[in-house]
């Protein structure tokens, strides 16, 4: 799995237990749509740590919130 997919699935994970949507998190964290839509397409394999800290931003987590994930483990990136 790439950066970008874990990142896409952590989104997910959040996005699902509050219930909202993709847009507004992208509004709450001042980001472009196509930004997220990007991640969540396969365009973006690792994004930037700008993005990571925006997309925690909105959704008013810390960014060591964020990663605590297994999907962020070295037996489940491709780091390559």
């Amino acid at each position: 799995m790439t950066v970008g997919q874990a990142i896409a699935k952590r989104i997910d994970e959040y996005i699902y237990a509050r219930g909202i949507t993709l847009y507004k998190l992208a509004k709450d964290a001042g980001l472009p749509i196509a930004t997220l839509q990007n991640l969540y397409r396969g365009h973006t394999k690792s994004p930037t740590l700008a993005v990571v800290y925006k997309i925690c931003n909105g959704l008013q987590i810390s960014i060591f919130e964020f990663l605590n994930s297994e999907l962020f483990s070295e037996s489940v990136l491709e780091l390559d």
